[in-house]
């Protein structure tokens, strides 16, 4: 059949006129891999579904425009850290699946350094043994976030009660891991608002013998609704000062999650409330307030209900200050002794029923389609090149004489040098 295109009769005639090759080759090819296939060790994987973490919901109390979570140190729920844009507690508890940490755990409290036979190189030295553990445990572990936002642990073993036994040891050290992490974030907050509070508590004493000592001073002094206002305002001013100054000496020294960028906005709120507060207790409304007073001028104040102003608005700050945080302080003890296990399962560890691996069809499809593919381009390359030996002689002549130089140069030296001068002599 000689023919200049390459129609698909010329790829079938091809194939038909090679059919027994390919047969042949084929089945060479086959029944190996057949007979392999089912010498294969089968693997169990065992799936595990966890329910999405739920980010605790606190009561609602709050006071200058912040949470009572964020005043004692809760500074995004969850596990007690502040989290990355798009990132959710599923993305967290992904990554503490797939740490190193958690891994270290499962491979020392089970038998897999038995299972692995590294029992002995590990008692020999535990980094390498570990190393290779860890490698291996990899090998038959997946723990990914699902598009619904569950997260899904897979084990693979080479027996199904052992994959459950893994699974379910995962699990265990993953709960404890976040009830560490939950009970000292506890801890802190507990820590850090009986800080604050006894700060609260000396402050309150202080306001508290100002104004008796005023008041034993100068007498009494009852205040009209003008006044009575600017004392609401101070007070809640000051209060607003504390909160913002506290929590920004609360992340600047670790307590608190949000970095330099947070405190330095936190500061920068407290001056600019320090300077309103200044401006009020010397007789200036400050731009923004002059809807709070728009009767009488607080120039028209005497200086003495301006002292009175500022030590009773000191006394309520205080006061509401040391209510809330005492109310904190139960709460964070309360968090405190909250007993753990908050992991919740969809899908708990079991026996899967059917092997995972080997997939024998698959396999056999899969070799198939590549053997048959390389063939056939064996049998379409060597048609091509004979057509071209047969057709044009004179440009296979270059090729064939390439080709032979090729080989030439992985002949050994002294066989090459041999060739060289024969064909010197030759010429």
């Amino acid at each position: 059949m000689t023919t200049t295109g390459r129609t698909p009769s010329w790829y079938l005639y091809v194939v038909l006129r090679n059919r027994w090759f390919l047969i042949k080759a084929l089945a060479i090819v086959m029944v190996p891999t057949v007979v392999v296939s089912f010498l294969l060790p089968r693997r169990y994987t065992v799936k595990t579904v966890i329910m999405p973490p739920e980010t605790p919901v606190e009561p609602s109390f709050s006071f200058g425009g912040m949470g009572i979570s964020d005043f004692m140190g809760y500074f995004s729920g969850g596990m007690g850290f502040s989290l990355p844009l798009m990132t959710t507690m599923s993305d967290v508890y992904v990554e503490i699946l797939n740490s190193r940490t958690l891994i270290d755990r499962v491979v020392l409290g089970t038998a897999y350094l038995d299972s692995m036979d590294l029992r002995r190189k590990y008692e020999r030295d535990p980094w390498l043994g570990m190393y290779w553990a860890r490698k291996m445990f990899r090998d038959g572990y997946s723990a990914s976030v699902t598009p619904s936002g569950f997260i899904e642990v897979r084990v693979t073993t080479g027996d199904p009660f052992y994959s459950v036994q893994v699974s379910e040891r995962v699990v265990f050290v993953l709960d404890s891991l976040n009830t560490w992490i939950a009970s000292s974030r506890a801890e802190r907050a507990c820590e850090l608002t009986q800080m604050r509070l006894r700060a609260a508590d000396s402050l309150l004493a202080n306001a508290t013998a100002d104004l008796a000592a005023f008041e034993a001073e100068r007498g009494l002094i009852s205040p009209e609704e003008q006044l009575g206002e600017l004392i609401t305002s101070l007070a809640e001013m000051k209060r607003q000062y504390m909160e913002y100054r506290a929590s920004a000496r609360a992340i600047s020294a670790g307590y608190g999650m949000g970095g330099t960028a947070a405190s330095l906005e936190m500061e920068r709120r407290a001056a600019a409330i320090l300077g309103m507060i200044r401006e009020l207790e010397s007789g200036t409304v400050p731009t923004g307030m002059d809807s709070l007073f728009p009767a009488i001028s607080l120039a028209d104040f005497p200086a003495a209900q301006f002292e009175y102003a500022r030590l009773r608005s000191d006394y309520e700050m205080a006061l509401q200050l040391t209510a809330a945080l005492r109310l904190s302080l139960e709460q964070a003890r309360v968090e405190e002794r909250r007993p753990g296990g908050t992991i919740r399962l969809l899908d708990e560890p079991s026996h899967p029923g059917w092997k995972s691996k080997p997939k024998k069809l698959l396999i056999w499809l899969e070799v198939f389609g590549i053997a048959a593919t390389l063939l056939l381009t064996f049998l379409f390359v060597r048609e091509n090149v004979r057509q071209i030996r047969k057709d044009r002689p004179e440009s296979w002549a270059k090729w064939e004489e390439l080709f032979s130089d090729m080989r030439r140069d992985f002949r050994p030296r002294r066989r090459r040098q041999a060739s060289d001068s024969s064909a010197k002599s030759s010429r």
